[in-house]
């Protein structure tokens, strides 16, 4: 599976791909591609050219270990995944709503229901990645 953080959980597909490094603004471009197979439903969500800054890569990375939260924020603090434990369930939010979102743009909003250790097993794919952050 191509991507610089990949993983593979169940039904969940995550691919997270390094594209462009700025080093002035102390960020990266990347390539984002989540598929999900479900028994009845599938689906391939891909966003190419999201800019995220290193601080927001390594809090995203925290979270998925410590919290039950854990939120993706691209430089313009806009999220792009949202990733929730409760109880013994996990969820992924790809692009949720937000009122910050442009009425005239793409306004995609799916929300899934994940595998238990989803959250740890994307925290692991990000841990074992060589940073150069």
């Amino acid at each position: 599976m191509a991507g610089d953080v990949a993983f593979v959980e169940g039904p969940l597909k995550f691919q997270l791909e390094f594209v462009d490094v700025d080093p002035m603004a102390l960020g990266v471009q990347a390539r984002l591609e989540v598929e999900y197979s479900g028994r009845s439903q599938n689906l391939k969500w891909t966003a190419a050219h999201l800019w995220f800054e290193y601080d927001a890569l390594v809090r995203f990375e925290t979270e998925l270990r410590d919290g039950c939260d854990a939120r993706l924020l691209d430089t313009s603090e806009y999220e792009v995944l949202h990733f929730e434990r409760q109880s013994s369930q996990e969820y992924l939010t790809i692009n949720p709503p937000s009122q910050r979102q442009s009425q005239d743009g793409d306004c995609i909003a799916i929300r899934l229901t994940i595998n238990a250790g989803s959250m740890r097993a994307l925290y692991a794919a990000f841990n074992q990645f060589g940073k150069w952050w």
